[in-house]
């Protein structure tokens, strides 16, 4: 006597049924994230330099504001606080374009366009972040 089995096959269907879809865009969440991360050297160093600027350049420096001698006439201040703190932001402005260079190598090498795109972009907004920290931080 022959015994047949019989098998059954049963598709459990989970509520992470979607997985690799969301992993998918965990992974693309994840590159967006290290992509922009250079944009938060902004955040760290804003607040070190607005106390490191009020404690001590600008008694280094000087104020940028008019000064006025004895006789009344306007001393020219040549290097102030002012252009210490343009060029600070400048020069991180420098650092965080040649880092997102050196980042846009996690973009396709088929999207050239893409990763030029991304560069050119993150110039401008750390330079517009630049220009307006150094509104924020300047003496009058």
């Amino acid at each position: 006597m022959k015994v047949q089995h019989l098998s059954i096959i049963v598709k459990i269907e989970t509520p992470n049924s979607n997985l690799p879809k969301e992993r998918e865009s965990m992974k693309f969440i994840k590159k967006l994230c290290i992509l922009f991360s250079p944009l938060t050297l902004f955040l760290i160093l804003l607040f070190p330099y607005s106390w490191i600027n009020n404690r001590f350049l600008v008694d280094w420096f000087g104020c940028g504001c008019p000064v006025i001698d004895e006789a009344g006439n306007m001393v020219e201040n040549n290097f102030n606080a002012n252009d210490f703190t343009a060029l600070f932001w400048l020069f991180i402005s420098v650092c965080v374009t040649v880092i997102s260079i050196f980042l846009s190598k996690r973009i396709p090498r088929d999207r050239i366009w893409l990763r030029i795109l991304y560069i050119i972009g993150m110039l401008v907004i750390s330079l517009f972040i630049s220009y307006r920290f150094i509104q924020l931080m300047m003496w009058k």
